[in-house]
């Protein structure tokens, strides 16, 4: 009775020692896990023409945007998202010396708002390669970005396009997980004809640093190339909470080391009984 009892009291005690020690390490595991080997890399949809509301995403929760030059972008809401003129993106960068203003002409949609918001626009009309980046997200959780660019000017200016990449800030590269080319007037690579432009959605996992960074690289048929953006959002789109799933894989841990301490109260326990 005494042997069983101590087999009893050891089995025990090894398990509460157990999960005191080893399971705060387990649930870190699994957070780091979850944010993914590819934190930060953005995959990117096809570039789709501007057509109407419906094109703004509401998936998930409104993070933060970007109305670039509009004073009064909050009076003109889109499919329920407000855009900010002054950004509310936490840290968002200034095109230092560069152009802005309501000079690319309206898409003509059959939403006022929105053909009220996209003929204003950041650009550098130099042809250098510019950045957005921004930070205050959480490690971890998915976001998607949605971006647009036009210039709907009846053949002012040759065709132009650009192509996007994202990262960690300052290791942005166009030649890593470029998206495909977004023309500022469609079809691609024709002559500017006052037709609409471009959006683009791409999705990331945010990294430890919760920043990020879009790099722009512009191209053009002839003259000069622009890097441009006329609306920009963030949105959270990480899952809800999945009981099942988190349970499941804590659950397992926690059972291996139970097993684990039961053998070993075994293995003591014969010894004692040789003893």
């Amino acid at each position: 009775m005494n042997t069983k009892t101590n087999s009893m009291n050891i089995t025990k005690n090894l398990e509460i020692s157990q999960i005191k020690r080893v399971g705060p390490k387990l649930v870190a595991i699994f957070a780091l896990f979850a944010a993914g080997a590819n934190a930060q890399n953005i995959t990117w949809q096809v570039p789709q023409t501007i057509s109407g509301a419906s094109d703004v995403s509401t998936l998930g929760t409104y993070f933060g945007s970007w109305a670039p030059w509009d004073g009064n972008s909050t009076s003109y809401p889109v499919n329920g998202v407000t855009f900010q003129g002054n950004s509310d993106l936490q840290g968002l960068n200034d095109w230092v010396g560069k152009g802005g203003g309501p000079y690319f002409s309206s898409p003509n949609t059959p939403d006022s708002n929105y053909n009220s918001l996209l003929p204003y626009g950041q650009y550098a009309p130099d042809g250098t390669l510019e950045v957005i980046d921004w930070s205050g997200m959480t490690a971890g959780h998915t976001y998607l970005v949605q971006f647009w660019v036009e210039d709907s000017r009846g053949g002012s200016t040759a065709a132009r396009w650009e192509t996007l990449s994202g990262g960690a800030i300052g290791a942005t590269s166009s030649a890593i997980d470029a998206s495909a080319q977004l023309a500022y007037s469609n079809p691609l690579n024709n002559v500017t004809a006052g037709n609409p432009g471009s959006y683009i959605i791409g999705t990331f996992v945010a990294g430890a640093s919760g920043s990020e960074e879009i790099l722009l690289t512009p191209g053009a048929d002839s003259g000069s190339a622009s890097a441009q953006v006329n609306l920009f959002q963030v949105r959270d789109i990480t899952p809800g909470p999945g009981p099942s799933t988190v349970a499941l894989l804590l659950g397992g841990g926690l059972m291996m080391l139970l097993r684990v301490s039961r053998r070993r109260a075994r293995e003591l326990s014969v010894s004692d009984q040789n003893s």
